[in-house]
């Protein structure tokens, strides 16, 4: 499968000629408190029939909540879970049949990544200075099973080849952020800003992935496709249903607007179906907001059988 593949010695090229300079970023100029931290079709609650009855302070609380959760994801997903399985890649690239050209891509990308983090951190202590003291996260974390999950990724990358599909996923939804980002002038400049040099470099990370697939799933038996499409089903559907993350931002959104509370146990039921939230999943997770990575699915018959994780995922043939 060598469809859309661009040559690792351009992809370098591009990141030696582009590279990220976060103090070009426009800090000085600080957080508009005032202002969106992100756009408003970007939180859960946005979907729910509950969010019609929200003032506008609510519904730019709400968006300051989400701005913070999806920064904080970046750093957990990137810090926590794609650094640390490269990093295990690249002390023994031959082991798992790895190219000098994507090795060298590989080191690019864990160099970009760690500056991705630094990056998120900045804005997140820029943002909400009290919330973060230390840079501990306070609203995105892994379960037990999830971090048990990460370990297993860094251990066994080429066995636990799930990993390729979610940095895909996960790098080719930063383009369409950033696109509801420019498209909405009430959010915040810096944090634009941030979203915009973050899809720069994670575009290129997506042309990567398309070589780590031909490393990693390509070769793999059917049999262990089809097992890693089953774990990957299970871990997506942590992101289209978000049941841990949604409930703290509706716990501290209630708890800054007390007039909310009598609608609790109803924006709660509301959020735990967002799995089968035709609106939710369509804006989030549809095959507009991840052309490629539906299209790469598409390739690979083992995908017909993904169904919860990615509800609004339809194979499309030839």
């Amino acid at each position: 499968m060598t469809v859309g593949f661009v040559d690792l010695d351009l992809l370098h090229r591009q990141a030696e000629s582009r590279p990220l300079d976060l103090d070009a970023l426009p800090w000085a100029q600080g957080v508009q408190q005032g202002a969106w931290f992100a756009p408003e079709a970007m939180s859960h609650l946005f979907h729910c029939p509950s969010y019609a009855g929200f003032s506008d302070d609510e519904r730019r609380a709400l968006a300051r909540i989400t701005a913070l959760t999806k920064a904080e994801s970046f750093v957990y997903f990137e810090e926590f879970l794609l650094i640390p399985i490269v990093q295990q890649i690249l002390r023994a690239p031959e082991r798992y049949g790895v190219s000098p050209g994507l090795v060298t891509c590989l080191e690019d990308f864990v160099h970009e990544e760690r500056q991705h983090t630094e990056m998120f951190w900045r804005l997140l202590e820029a943002a909400a200075p009290a919330h973060y003291p230390t840079r501990q996260l306070r609203y995105f974390g892994p379960t037990s099973g999830g971090a048990v999950l990460g370990k297993l990724l860094a251990r066994r990358p080429d066995f636990f080849i799930l990993w390729v599909w979610l940095a895909l996923i996960i790098e080719e939804r930063t383009v369409d952020l950033y696109r509801q980002y420019r498209s909405d002038p009430r959010v915040d400049p810096l944090f634009a800003a941030v979203y915009h040099a973050h899809m720069v470099d994670e575009t290129r990370h997506v042309s990567i992935d398309h070589h780590l697939l031909a490393t990693f799933w390509d070769p793999a038996p059917l049999w262990l496709r089809k097992l890693n499409v089953a774990l990957l089903d299970h871990c997506l559907g942590k992101l289209t249903t978000p049941r841990v993350v949604a409930r703290v931002s509706l716990a501290e959104v209630i708890d800054q607007s007390p007039t909310l509370r009598p609608q609790r146990a109803t924006i709660a039921q509301e959020l735990a179906s967002l799995g089968k939230n035709a609106s939710y999943q369509a804006a989030h997770f549809s095959r507009d907001c991840l052309p490629r990575s539906f299209a790469l699915m598409d390739r690979y018959p083992e995908f017909a059988t993904l169904r919860a994780g990615l509800p609004a995922y339809q194979p499309r043939t030839a």
